[in-house]
């Protein structure tokens, strides 16, 4: 299937949050277990990582609600909420941000498997919440990260053979190096992540 998706074909900047954002789109659209999602309430963004090493963060969904959706909630006397965040005129309910340039690095299965991995944080019902697996410290990924980790790459393997994705972009196969040697200048965007506000409940 083809796509106007990706734009950096014949580009000479390589726009990273535009073009990494149709490829979460694309795999949100073609994959089944996405199907509550709304792309156009995702917005993408990146962060420096800390080393050159191959392993560590490779990117973090930033949920914009409180469980169930709440705008705000209340614990302990005081209340907590959220500013809304708009892009492009649109309130966005989650930022992933990947870390650069370690994710960039990685084969074209594992940015995949990245960019799953974080859709699926995203609760079922959409809401600006987390999916929750499991109760307390295992949450985000159940009782076990090996079986959350083959999971992804079962829904990365059916993406890939998939009829219903857009065909892959070269950049998906360029590491840092390549990406730099490909075009003339690489645009990031980093969004500002909100702060919680805290105030005495009344």
């Amino acid at each position: 299937m083809t796509s106007d998706l990706f734009n950096s074909e014949d580009a000479v900047i390589f726009d990273f949050n535009r073009e990494y954002m149709g490829v979460v789109r694309d795999v949100a659209r073609a994959c089944e277990e996405f199907g509550h999602i709304d792309s156009g309430r995702i917005a993408v963004s990146y962060s420096l990582a800390r080393t050159n090493e191959r392993h560590g963060l490779q990117a973090k969904i930033y949920p914009l609600r409180f469980e169930g959706g709440a705008r705000e909630k209340i614990s302990n006397g005081y209340k907590f909420s959220i500013p809304p965040v708009y892009y492009d005129g649109v309130e966005i309910f989650y930022i992933i941000s990947f870390c650069i340039p370690r994710f960039l690095n990685l084969t074209i299965s594992e940015k995949l498997e990245t960019i799953v991995h974080e859709l699926f944080h995203i609760s079922p019902r959409f809401n600006g919440d987390i999916r929750r697996l499991s109760m307390g410290s295992k949450a985000a990924h159940g009782s076990s990260h090996e079986i959350f980790d083959r999971f992804v790459a079962k829904i990365v393997k059916r993406y890939l053979y998939s009829g219903e994705r857009s065909v892959l972009p070269r950049f998906l196969y360029y590491d840092y190096k390549k990406l730099k040697q490909s075009y003339s200048e690489i645009k990031l965007e980093k969004l500002k992540i909100p702060k919680i506000i805290t105030e005495k409940a009344v």
